[in-house]
């Protein structure tokens, strides 16, 4: 159906057979920002050798820096990360640890000084990824409720005893208010046929949706659903959560992207990822006792995802969740996450699917 061929055309597939599989093993980030090895090159003849451009470093571990120079005085060396002064060193060959608590790329600076004054600079760019792997999840179903399988979902969110939903298609898009026991839908909004709704988010009285490519987020009345104003935005929007404050938004990348809801202005951003590299096809989010997690576009795993740094500090499994005889030639993937902060309760379900699925997370090693 073209509702399902649309998004998927955008993005290659991913395995979800193990976790090396589905983060990819070598770090490197998307094409839109990969930049040429950069190497020194100078008529003063310094080079330098080590890091190369797109390195991957450990959180916590050495980082080497080494130049070489030629026929030329060099007193001293700085080196910077970020715009921060972490070593300075006389030799050709330094060692330098790097652990801040933000991972993601960072620019590494060296500054070159002969007799006290700085004769040339050069930069590289490296990508800080966590220490140690995520931990594994897996899920015991503790109950099962009914779900439109026509709805294609894009957002969920649980909201005093009720389930609000954001759906997607180009004329099948909208935004409903669900009664979790029956499925029935309570209250119904439909967009205009020239936009693909994707997630929502309710904040102060507010709900918020994004559109896929058409980058508007539409903002209704949370009680009437009665559409107050459009928040433009740049590229595409995928999920939608809140810490109450901000709202956090992914576009399909690696990156989450924190927004004023006044304005929908860009706040701040997180790279997310894990030991093995970037962690991209962030979906569906969700704020869960103040940790994100998100679903990976074409694949059964949800990622745990720690707000101050950006790692995926766990991995939950929900392969088999809905079973073959639930599954239609319209069932697609996994997508949905919704939280009940009052009983401590997790929801998930999926585009199509025939049920919503509260579950239980446990952990595997």
């Amino acid at each position: 159906m073209l509702k399902h061929s649309l998004k998927r055309s955008l993005v290659p597939a991913l395995t979800a057979l193990t976790l090396v599989s589905c983060f990819g093993g070598s770090g490197s980030k998307s094409t839109d920002t990969q930049q040429q090895p950069a190497i020194a090159k100078s008529i003063n003849s310094i080079q330098l050798v080590q890091p190369k451009n797109g390195d991957n470093l450990a959180r916590g571990s050495e980082v080497t820096i080494q130049y070489l120079k030629q026929n030329f005085n060099i007193d001293s060396a700085v080196a910077y990360v970020d715009g921060k002064p972490l070593l300075s060193f006389t030799d050709t060959v330094a060692k330098l640890k790097v652990n801040t608590r933000k991972l993601g790329a960072k620019t590494l600076i060296i500054k070159f000084f002969s007799n006290g004054v700085e004769v040339q600079q050069t930069s590289v760019s490296i990508n800080l990824l966590p220490s140690n792997p995520p931990r594994l999840y897996g899920y015991k179903v503790v109950a099962e409720y009914p779900h439109n399988e026509r709805s294609y979902t894009q957002g969920l969110q649980y909201v005093n005893g009720f389930m609000y939903e954001g759906t997607g298609g180009y004329g099948e898009s909208s935004l409903q208010k669900v009664d979790i026991q029956t499925g029935k839908v309570l209250q119904i909004k439909s967009l205009d046929k020239m936009h693909f709704g994707e997630g929502i988010c309710l904040l102060h009285d507010l709900i918020y949706q994004l559109t896929w490519r058409e980058q508007r987020c539409l903002v209704y009345d949370a009680k009437t659903f009665d559409q107050k104003i459009t928040l433009p935005y740049n590229g595409e929007g995928w999920g939608l959560t809140s810490d109450g404050i901000h709202l956090i938004m992914s576009d399909g990348s690696h990156r989450v992207t924190y927004r004023s809801p006044q304005d929908f202005s860009v706040v701040k951003q997180l790279e997310v990822c894990s030991n093995k590299g970037y962690v991209s096809m962030l979906n569906e989010l969700e704020l869960i006792e103040g940790e994100l997690w998100a679903n990976v576009y074409t694949t059964d795993q949800l990622v745990r995802i720690d707000t101050s740094s950006g790692e995926v500090t766990g991995v939950v499994d929900v392969k088999g969740l809905l079973p073959k005889p639930l599954r239609t030639p319209q069932t697609d993937v996994l997508n949905g996450i919704a939280y009940d902060a009052t009983h401590k309760r997790i929801f998930v379900t999926g585009k199509n699917w025939k049920r919503l699925y509260e579950v239980q997370v446990r952990k595997k090693r």
